[in-house]
């Protein structure tokens, strides 16, 4: 005998389909179509950062300093270009001293500034994908030298050189790739690769200097003193 609910229509499974279709493509709505990102790359002697930015749906975009005490200060960009989809260049206007104003939409921006105190240092309005491009004349990520803040993961060698591969950049310009995912603040600093010699040494010595004076300190205070 045939059950009496076996030809009756599931009406919940059709429901939570049709809820599960509309949140996909509200969701396809929502996300843009790809990451905001930023390229920065150190020019052969270290002291200009040539800077390429994808953005997505974006109206503002930082372009700031560390300033003396960590404020955050005016980044002295040169060669400012912010270019539409279609290849028109777009004009700016400045909020204030450290933000980029223009019709919210997709743009190439593009940029250089001249690096201080070999330190690489952004803020973003909103999360971005970071990429920065060392020569192969400088290392990073040494705790004391050149240290990689705020979850910046360095590549070198083969794996630097299979990342550049995919960008289609050559890897014989660049040794080291730092990259930042979804991330409003990147700072680095690096440094030349004659320090990763001499710094060894250095610290080396220090360590006898101080040894040998803690030792005589030791000897000074264990020898009787005299009325």
């Amino acid at each position: 005998m045939r059950s009496a609910n076996r030809d009756r229509p599931d009406h919940r499974s059709t429901a939570l389909r049709a809820v599960t279709a509309v949140l996909l493509i509200a969701a396809l709505l929502v996300l843009p179509v790809s990451a905001n990102s930023v390229v920065y790359a150190v020019s052969e002697d270290g002291s200009t950062l040539f800077a390429e930015a994808s953005l997505v749906n974006q109206s503002g975009y930082l372009l700031m300093s560390p300033g003396f005490i960590g404020e955050g200060g005016e980044l002295k960009a040169n060669n400012v270009t912010l270019t539409a989809e279609n290849g028109t260049v777009v004009n700016t206007t400045k909020k204030n001293s450290m933000e980029l104003t223009f019709p919210e939409g997709n743009y190439t921006l593009t940029y250089d500034a001249p690096i201080d105190g070999n330190l690489i240092y952004a803020q973003y309005l909103v999360p971005f994908n970071t990429t920065v491009l060392l020569p192969p004349e400088f290392h990073t990520n040494n705790l004391i030298l050149g240290p990689v803040r705020d979850g910046g993961v360095t590549y070198t060698g083969d794996e630097a050189a299979a990342l550049l591969e995919e960008m289609s950049v050559d890897s014989a310009n660049y040794g080291t790739v730092v990259v930042w995912t979804e991330s409003k603040d990147v700072e680095m600093r690096f440094y030349p690769v004659s320090y990763d010699t001499f710094f060894p040494i250095f610290v080396v010595v220090w360590l006898v200097i101080f040894g040998i004076a803690g030792y005589r300190y030791w000897r000074l205070r264990r020898k009787p003193i005299y009325p």
